[in-house]
């Protein structure tokens, strides 16, 4: 697929998944925004979910570092951690409502008496708090869980009352696509050179920074995994630059077929980061096919990592177009689910 013939698009993105992406600023702006809970008696918030809907537990604990008394933590399995009890909120999210293990999540709240808040879009978790009186935020099933962000994450940052920001974050989202849309040609189009980079060679070792921009990594990551069909990895800096970056001390196969990407949010990584991936990159990049980075944009936390998140997302769907893949299918982890069902 030619990446400056957007009309043709639609033969290898029947689905729209696209369309999905840059639709992020309508999805945003439209979602529920509950009022904020009353937290005064709660000592800890667990986040649940896994896949397209785990990633709004990262966005939600990379929001509140800064801004909660209480830690947020991100569970993204069966159960619930040890700690969870009485004095705990359990919110747990699944676009389907039906995901097995954030179910698993909701019960065990539920017997361990703590507080839950669901995000569905129905199903079983809907119904589990509807019997027994605890709320929950229905959120539309209009496109694939992984591209609905906005309406998973928002109604959560509501009810934590970490939504301020969020009205800049439509309007970074809107530009973000002015500038990295369908109709923007590649030689203008971050997203597309990017796209076209990572499905020329193969594979794509994305890092990000702390807090922000790691969010944004993994999401790169995931959504090349899914929407593109590729190999993908994710290093958080700086503790990848004491680990990882020995793994490509000797030349290696795998490195020569990645694109090395680095996200940057530099209002919130630490002043000294900069000159770390300046060096991280001086001391390996000749391995790589190529080395690329995406900054951040936006004053406020919320539409910094709403700007990274999209571009990230614009990226894993130009790749799959580069490589004449559609974004939509995820044969895969549908197999996987049919056979977990049998049991």
């Amino acid at each position: 697929m030619d990446l400056d013939r957007p009309e043709r698009y639609g033969e290898v993105d029947p689905g729209g998944a696209l369309a999905d992406v840059e639709a992020a600023a309508s999805q945003w702006s439209r979602a529920p925004r509950p009022d904020p809970l009353d937290l005064g008696d709660v000592d800890a918030i667990i986040v649940a979910g896994v896949g397209g809907s785990g990633i709004c537990a990262d966005v939600v604990a990379a929001i509140a570092a800064d801004r909660l008394a209480v830690p947020v933590i991100v569970h993204k399995n069966y159960g619930l951690p040890a700690h969870v009890g009485r004095r705990s909120l359990v919110v747990a999210v699944s676009c389907s409502g039906d995901t097995e293990e954030t179910l698993s999540c909701a019960q065990e709240a539920l017997h361990r008496g703590a507080r839950l808040l669901a995000v569905a879009g129905g199903g079983r978790l809907a119904g589990l708090c509807e019997e027994v009186g605890h709320p929950w935020v229905p959120v539309p099933r209009t496109c694939q869980p992984r591209h609905s962000l906005g309406a998973l994450a928002v109604p959560v940052l509501a009810a934590l009352g970490l939504d301020d920001g969020l009205d800049e974050a439509f309007d970074v989202q809107r530009r973000t696509v002015a500038q990295c849309g369908r109709h923007v040609p590649v030689a203008d189009n971050p997203a597309k050179q990017l796209g076209a980079s990572i499905a020329e060679a193969g594979v794509a070792i994305v890092q990000g920074t702390r807090p922000l921009a790691s969010v944004a990594a993994y999401r790169l990551k995931c959504q090349l995994n899914e929407n593109a069909e590729l190999p993908a990895f994710f290093g958080e800096l700086p503790e990848a630059t004491h680990n990882e970056l020995v793994g490509w001390q000797e030349p290696h196969g795998l490195a020569k077929t990645s694109t090395l990407v680095f996200l940057r949010d530099p209002q919130s990584e630490h002043p000294r980061m900069s000159r770390r991936i300046d060096v991280f990159t001086d001391l390996v990049a000749d391995r790589f096919a190529t080395v690329a980075q995406l900054t951040a944009e936006g004053a406020t936390s919320v539409a910094r990592l709403a700007s990274l998140l999209l571009l990230a997302d614009l990226t894993s769907v130009y790749a799959a177009l580069a490589l004449d893949r559609d974004p939509t299918p995820i044969a895969l982890i549908d197999s996987l689910k049919q056979e977990m069902s049998r049991e």
